[in-house]
């Protein structure tokens, strides 16, 4: 494709306090790294041409974090994977775009599936403390964990029966999550102080983030506040409650943090939604 056909591509981390644009041929395909943060962060990286790259807000919230393969730039605020530099391998000294932050025009990346190439990871080193575990609880089934080890959540129960969701709405393609949903009771979370927090919409789920290493391993949920069933119809209102108590018992897990996952293994498993990011604006 000529010069002249090239596309500008605006992308942003999903609060908006980094924005930039990138001139590049139509997205039909991607990169993918086999590194354990790359699999963590689920990243799809674009390589893009000399001068084809452009800030247009940076407000000081994106955070370097460096492994011993990637130089990873995540936002503070949002949590959002935006930019990289592998340090080893095929993808050494390039510097990359995370493809899922893209928004105008913009790109699904479940439709690049079929068109990803993986790129295997060089010298992919790190060491990470085990968890102790306490002597009456039972033995974890799942270990979840950021890429730098200071939050965890440990899965008491089979993640086999757990039912695994995936969308692409605006804050979820960002982070490439995938979640599960079990009871609070059948996890343990280390490393809550660790974390930073960001909310949207209603407010009533938090998104959770290593502040170190920018890793989504669990949210909060907060639901909506008790009263606003107060107006329903009776009958109305013991059907809306006990959703609402249902939602409030879950602790949502990211799949793509546990511990040397293989996300082809959960693949046949995940239920989908191709909904897109419909209605997300941001703030001018």
């Amino acid at each position: 494709m000529a010069a002249t056909d090239s596309i500008v591509y605006h992308g942003n981390c999903h609060c908006g306090r980094y924005r930039f644009q990138v001139s590049t041929a139509e997205i039909t395909s991607a990169i993918s790294c086999s590194c354990s943060l790359c699999v963590k962060k689920g990243y799809l990286w674009l390589i893009p041409g000399e001068g084809a790259f452009t800030v247009l807000r940076d407000e000081g919230y994106l955070v370097e974090y460096q492994t011993s393969t990637l130089k990873d730039k995540f936002c503070s605020y949002c949590g959002s994977g935006v930019e990289g530099e592998h340090l080893t391998g095929p993808l050494r000294g390039k510097f990359l775009i995370n493809i899922r932050t893209l928004r105008e025009p913009y790109v699904n990346p479940f439709k690049l599936e079929s068109a990803i190439t993986v790129i295997e990871a060089e010298g992919d080193t790190r060491s990470i403390e085990p968890v102790s575990q306490q002597p009456d609880e039972p033995a974890a089934k799942s270990l979840f964990i950021c890429h730098c080890g200071d939050v965890r959540a440990i899965l008491l129960s089979p993640i086999e029966g757990e039912e695994l969701k995936e969308d692409n709405c605006s804050k979820c393609v960002r982070i490439a999550y995938i979640g599960i949903y079990p009871t609070k009771d059948n996890v343990r979370i280390h490393g809550r102080d660790r974390v930073f927090e960001y909310l949207t919409g209603g407010k009533f789920t938090g998104s959770t983030y290593c502040k170190t290493c920018g890793v989504h391993v669990f949210s909060n949920i907060y639901g909506p506040p008790i009263s606003v069933f107060d107006k329903l119809p009776p009958e109305r209102k013991e059907r809306a409650l006990a959703v609402y108590h249902k939602n409030m018992a879950m602790q949502p897990l990211n799949v793509r943090a546990i511990e040397g996952v293989k996300i082809d293994t959960f693949q046949p498993l995940i239920k989908r939604e191709d909904e897109g990011t419909e209605g997300y604006e941001l703030d001018s």
